[in-house]
């Protein structure tokens, strides 16, 4: 199978302490066992060149925070000489310095796509746990449009207790910002999140109005929105806004821990859940359900079944969802039938 993405974590460590977190156990559990919490320049370089090995057509360089590394650049500059294209999570503080953002936006075939939680920066700061960060995030993303990565310049939002309620505000705050698109993700409870879980994770029916009205916000705007681990039945008439259905087909992800050699398999069929009502919706088989935790703490019941057009029917073409003409996903055939099925009693 042709490798689409190589996800490569260069470490744990971070200028940040993110409520949300969900490699802060990994960090704290390394750090007590080793005293290290990142991997060497040579062993980043070494999946590097297995990617380059793989034809990987992209790498995905996160962390922790990978731009508070001293050879943040070397790295870059080797992974961009092995793959078309390379995109770096950050937080994008380092990039309030100007000299660093400038040489940044230097590498044409690089994009980042930078956290941004809230568009009040009281809550922004109290999410990374690092007072001032929402002015350094900001400040640098203007820096790297001003220096001419407008379009490569992507959001990352996620959702949490204390900021679900003012999403749609933060979508206007990324179109000021110049920013070509936002991810807005739901939280996976690992790390932080697992250890917040009560303050965190929201529930689904909690968010889905402002998660609705954010959508068509973006669509006012025409800033490009992905929404990452919503099921399809909180998306009505927007389904082609779920990332799921743009994520590559084959991405391996490198983890300090352990490598995944399909991360795109582990992820529909491990690491998600569904309820038994979801084997009567018709989206059953393009729709990847919630994360495997987010079970462990709510009553999935709120999943609504979408109602099928005949029973047994399921919607595989995915021209035929609603939003396709105004938000359109690449035609990949889905059949994700082996997504772990909750044993949970439904409560009615």
């Amino acid at each position: 199978m042709v490798v689409d993405t190589v996800d490569i974590k260069v470490g744990y460590s971070c200028n940040n302490d993110c409520f949300h977190c969900v490699i802060a156990d990994k960090r704290r559990e390394l750090l007590l066992k080793t005293g290290v919490a990142d991997r060497t320049k040579e062993e980043i370089m070494q999946h590097i060149d297995e990617a380059g090995r793989d034809d990987a057509k992209s790498i995905v360089l996160t962390g922790g925070e990978i731009t508070i590394r001293r050879d943040f650049f070397d790295i870059l500059e080797y992974a961009l000489s092995k793959v078309e294209t390379v995109v770096i999570q950050t937080n994008g503080r380092m990039f309030y310095y100007e000299e660093f953002a400038k040489k940044m936006a230097s590498y044409e075939r690089a994009n980042v796509t930078i956290a941004i939680h809230s568009c009040k920066p009281n809550v922004h700061d109290w999410i990374t746990g690092s007072k001032g960060s929402f002015k350094q995030t900001t400040q640098g993303i203007k820096n790297l449009i001003k220096f001419g990565m407008k379009r490569r310049v992507g959001g990352k939002l996620v959702i949490s207790k204390k900021n679900m309620n003012h999403l749609m505000n933060t979508v206007e705050l990324c179109k000021e910002l110049g920013i070509a698109s936002l991810n807005i993700a739901f939280p996976h409870a690992m790390g932080n999140a697992r250890l917040n879980f009560d303050d965190c994770v929201p529930r689904y029916i909690d968010i889905k109005d402002e998660i609705l009205r954010t959508i068509k916000k973006s669509i006012d705007l025409s800033l490009h929105l992905d929404l990452e681990a919503i099921p399809l039945c909180f998306l009505p008439n927007y389904e082609t806004f779920a990332s799921e259905l743009r994520l590559s087909e084959h991405t391996v992800l490198k983890d300090l821990t352990h490598t995944d050699r399909n991360y795109t398999k582990v992820r529909q069929t491990i690491a998600k859940r569904k309820g038994v009502q979801c084997k009567e919706c018709k989206y059953f088989l393009i729709c990847e359900g919630v994360w495997d935790d987010y079970e462990k703490g709510y009553d999935i019941s709120e999943l609504t079944p979408i109602p099928q057009d005949k029973p047994g029917e399921y919607l595989r073409d995915l021209r035929l969802l609603p939003s396709f003409k105004i938000h359109p996903v690449p035609l990949i055939e889905r059949n994700i039938i082996n997504t772990t099925i909750s044993n949970k009693r439904i409560n009615h």
